[in-house]
């Protein structure tokens, strides 16, 4: 039967209901939990020792995407918000005028934008139009998890972009294009 006045934490005895979590119980009680559910991921049905699976990298200031051909031009993907982290990756690609970027959203919360009166971080080439994954000026608006949005440059020079929710946390990305 389960004891509901108190928690037992991993040596560190037991917490009662009410009472307050130090630190050290909690990061100990966190650690123990995190090991528990990541081991479990390493006995993925259908992965045996000696297959190797493989993501793709990336580090901050990285400026390769994944590219494909696209119409007129090139497609480079961005994905927003991996892992659920306020970043795009890779932060900074270089593409050539007539090229798609395409966004993926891979965790809630998230949009694209150089919107005016999104971020005052946004910057664009004076002949470039604005651009942003949702309409009219709701700069908080979010795009769901799993969908894309893409833009096609014709403007040469640097955008600067942001998330609008999350660039005061640094959610900023950059599109160089080139002629």
């Amino acid at each position: 039967m389960l004891n509901a006045d108190r928690v037992l934490l991993p040596g560190e005895g037991e917490l009662r209901r009410g009472g307050e979590m130090n630190r050290r119980q909690f990061l100990r009680y966190v650690g123990v939990t995190g090991t528990v559910v990541a081991l479990a991921g390493c006995s993925a049905p259908g992965v045996t020792p000696d297959e190797t699976t493989t993501e793709p990298e990336f580090t901050a200031g990285e400026t390769t995407g994944t590219t494909t051909a696209g119409g007129d031009g090139e497609v480079t993907e961005v994905a927003a918000g991996p892992e659920g982290r306020l970043r795009y990756v890779p932060e900074r690609v270089e593409i050539s005028t007539g090229d798609t970027v395409r966004w993926t959203f891979e965790s809630p919360g998230h949009n694209v934008t150089t919107k005016p009166g999104s971020s005052e971080k946004v910057v664009i080439p004076e002949a470039a139009e604005p651009f942003g994954s949702y309409e009219g000026d709701a700069h908080y608006s979010i795009n769901e998890v799993g969908t894309t949005y893409e833009h096609t440059f014709t403007v040469p020079g640097e955008y600067v972009y942001v998330c609008a929710p999350h660039a005061g946390q640094g959610m900023v990305g950059t599109v160089v294009v080139s002629e």
